[in-house]
Formats: structure tokens, C-alpha cells, sequence
């Protein structure tokens, strides 16, 4: 196999596959990246078994081939490279690729091919056609709310729901729920499938060169797959049961309170300064036109802040676990938001002020 290309373009290939790149495994070849040139384009392709990615650059190919490069030396060799041409020869008998750029030059050795893992053959249809920006925005939104525990991994993952003329994700680690959804342009029989969290961001993160780029999904039984712009994503799907997310949701209010994002974000960060070594609770006190929040920690100190807010109905008080509401709050990009309040025992709602689309459910911590 001998091609050559710019060492941006490699580099960036490289840098799309190279998070499939398995790091805790007893199979070496999956520790490396395939390379498979072939009429005057590179196949990249990266797997630990659970997610891969494949992406394709224009190179000039000399001689066709195929071989498999340890992916962490590889990724760091061609990112410490000059910006000049890049060329590389691999002896596959002798097992041995020559990276060259101006006077540098790498001698390493490969492994085989054929050993390398292929992906999943796309045993699904096409469920549906998303633009990339909408997509970007669905998983930024609701991915920050996944368990972080792996012992119930159902709750680890995003579920992505179609639902007649609908399409929703949806995260919970059962303290907080996060929900996005958007109206789909043709109506789809009832669909649920729980995404790998790592999948979703992956896909994401990936940069179009297309100015109205779509990512295309397809659902298998066992696997889900995001296509675009010349980069395929596929992904096992995380077995168990989503919870009944529904019922969790306050249908109703007795206290509203709308308030600038921003002031509220930076109150609540200061106020969770004290209780940073463990879990940060924040109190809320609602009255009139204005909401203090504050912290105790007997060993540290007391924080006190005050947000102006616009309230209807009740007067309250709450607590909230900080890093839950800040998360939200950081996340969310509308102006001014609006937290739906039922009682000291109830969960909170947190929504953009005039955007029914998405929401997020708080659970409320006990304080004496």
C-alpha cells in the first residue's frame, strides 16, 4: 500500500475515527485504525465493538491496500507533523508502514487486515432525515442528564422516540429528566430506541462541510447507525427498559417564576461555591418580585444571593441539588427561563420562557 496526501486531511481523518479507538481491550487490533486505500480516497475506520466510525479523505493512491496502524502512535505521529505532504508506504509481508513528511520520518510496525473487525452490515430502514444544527442541539440538551452509573445502564444512555408527527429524546439518571422533542415533517409509526451517550455526542461533533447537512439515522434491531457528509457512526443499542418518563412530569403548577437566565445561572454557581467538596444544595426562597437563593454549610460558611423574577401564585420555598440546576441552566441558551414549582415535595420544572419543545424535571432535596 503506498498514498499520500496533505497531513490536514489525514490528521482529520484521523481525528473522526479516533474516539472508536478501543482503550481498555485484550484485542490489540482493536487499539489500532484501519487504513484501506483505494481509487484515490482512505478509508478510516475505527471499532472497540461497541461504537465505530468510518469516514472516507481524497488521497493519491500509488499502490492499493490495506492495513491496520496502532491508533494512538499513528494519531499522535501526523498530528506533530509539519503542514506539508504526508506520504506512506506499508510493506504488508513484512508488516511495516514508513510514514514520511519533509525530514521526519516513522518506521512502525502494523497488524493485518483481515483481523481488523468489520462493521454492521445496516440490517434496518431509513427512520428518519434530521439537519444536523436540530440534531446538534436535541443531544446537547438532554445528553448532560444520563446516569453516570454503569450498574443500571439503561439510564445511561438517550432514549430517541418517534411518535406520530414527533421526534423526542429523552435522559434521566431519576433525579432529573431532561426532554427535547420536535416537530417531524411526515407522521411515523411509534418507535423507541436507547442510544449510547457516547454515540449521540460523537455523532454531534461531527463537522459538515454542508451548508444544509442531514444526518441520516437507521435502526436496526441491535445497532443504530448516523450517517453524514461522508462519516458513518454505528452503535450497539443499550438493552433494558427506559422508564415510563410520562408520569414523572408535573402536569401542573402552583408556583411560576420567570427570570433572566444569566443572573440565575451566575447566583447559583456562586451559591454552590461552599458545598463544593460534596453535594452542593441550594435553597430557594420565592417571594414578590424576588427569589434568594442561598447555601449552609456549618463547617464552611452561609452564601446568600437574590434574582429579580416576575412570580404568579404562591409563595415558596425549595431546595435543589446546585450542580442539577446549574447543569440546566448552562445548557439552555434562551434568555429567560421559567421554573413551574408545585410544592417543597414535588419536582420542579425548568423551561425557556415561550418554548413548549423542551423541558426539564428537577427532583427537590430535603433541608431542614
Amino acid at each position: 500500500m503506498h498514498f499520500s496526501c496533505p497531513r490536514e486531511t489525514l490528521h482529520q481523518g484521523l481525528q473522526t475515527v479516533q474516539k472508536a479507538v478501543s482503550t481498555k481491550t485484550t484485542l490489540p487490533i482493536l487499539t489500532g485504525i484501519l487504513l484501506e486505500a483505494g481509487e484515490n480516497r482512505l478509508r478510516l475506520l475505527a471499532t472497540d465493538l461497541e461504537l465505530g466510525i468510518e469516514c472516507f479523505i481524497p488521497v493519491q493512491t500509488k499502490q492499493e491496500g490495506a492495513i491496520v496502524l496502532e491508533g494512538r502512535y499513528l494519531t499522535e505521529i501526523i498530528r506533530r507533523l509539519p503542514e506539508e505532504e504526508v506520504e506512506v508506504t506499508v510493506d504488508e509481508e513484512k508488516k511495516m508502514a514508513e510514514i514520511r513528511c519533509a525530514k521526519s520520518v516513522f518506521r512502525v510496525h502494523a497488524m493485518p487486515a483481515e483481523d481488523f473487525p468489520s462493521l454492521p452490515e445496516n440490517e434496518g430502514d431509513l427512520l428518519l432525515r434530521i439537519e444536523l444544527p436540530v440534531f446538534r442541539q436535541m443531544v446537547k440538551e438532554t445528553s448532560f442528564a444520563v446516569a453516570l452509573d454503569d450498574t443500571r445502564p439503561f439510564l445511561t444512555g438517550v432514549l430517541l422516540e418517534l411518535a406520530e408527527n414527533v421526534v423526542r429524546m429523552v435522559a434521566t439518571d431519576t433525579s432529573r429528566l431532561a426532554l427535547r422533542q420536535i416537530a417531524a415533517g411526515e407522521t411515523y409509526q411509534p418507535v423507541q430506541a436507547l442510544v449510547p451517550t457516547k454515540a449521540l455526542l460523537e455523532a454531534s461533533r461531527q463537522v459538515s462541510s454542508a451548508e444544509e447537512e442531514e444526518v441520516e439515522i437507521t435502526l436496526g434491531r441491535k445497532n443504530i447507525t448516523f450517517e453524514m457528509d461522508g462519516v458513518k457512526i454505528v452503535s450497539r443499542l443499550i438493552e433494558g427498559q427506559f422508564p415510563s418518563y410520562q408520569q414523572v412530569i408535573p402536569k401542573q403548577s402552583q408556583t411560576k417564576v420567570q427570570a433572566q437566565r444569566l443572573p440565575f445561572l451566575q447566583a447559583a454557581e456562586r451559591a454552590s461555591l461552599l458545598g463544593r467538596e460534596g453535594t452542593s444544595v441550594v435553597k430557594m426562597q420565592i417571594s414578590g418580585d424576588r427569589m434568594i437563593l442561598s447555601a449552609n454549610v456549618p463547617e464552611v460558611g452561609q452564601a446568600h444571593e437574590e434574582v429579580a423574577i416576575a412570580k404568579e401564585g404562591d409563595d415558596l420555598e425549595i431546595a435543589f441539588n446546585a450542580r442539577f440546576l446549574i447543569d440546566v441552566l448552562r445548557t439552555l441558551e434562551a434568555p429567560e427561563v421559567l421554573l413551574e414549582l408545585t410544592g417543597v415535595h414535588s419536582p420542579g420544572l425548568v423551561k425557556p420562557v415561550s418554548e413548549e419543545d423542551y423541558t426539564y424535571v428537577i427532583m427537590p432535596v430535603m433541608v431542614r
